[in-house]
């Protein structure tokens, strides 16, 4: 699985590529993480307002990958993981393909997530601008 990532204003995109699989998961994870990070741990307002997550090339999300998605959720609410409490990062998913989608809705986390059609929608959504 390959991931490639983008920066539109204070949103960052992640465009994973293949299966997201007990293989891939610990790499998306870590990807999911780090995009949910600030810059600088002492700079928690530098951390993005939205995370996109341009799911329309990922071809299986299996639940290793769930697993990864659902922490990555717990992440980015208000106050996780930082003493001082932190605003939160909006995860949106675009493009997502009946499959993954189904997956999604399997597991509880289409009801966790803002969904969109297309990736300008999701960036538009996910942005505090």
């Amino acid at each position: 699985m390959q991931i490639a990532e983008e920066a539109r204003g204070d949103v960052t995109i992640l465009r994973p590529v293949g299966p997201i699989d007990s293989a891939a998961a610990p790499r998306f994870e870590a990807r999911l993480i780090a995009a949910l990070a600030p810059a600088a741990p002492d700079e928690p307002a530098k951390a993005p307002a939205g995370l996109v997550l341009d799911l329309s090339a990922v071809t299986q999300l299996t639940p290793a990958g769930l697993r990864s998605l659902l922490l990555a959720v717990r992440q980015a609410r208000p106050g996780a993981g930082s003493a001082g409490g932190r605003s939160g990062v909006r995860i949106v998913l675009a493009a997502v393909p009946g499959p993954v989608r189904g997956a999604l809705e399997e597991a509880g986390l289409a009801a966790l997530l803002e969904s969109h059609g297309d990736l300008e929608a999701a960036v538009r959504a996910a942005s505090r601008q």
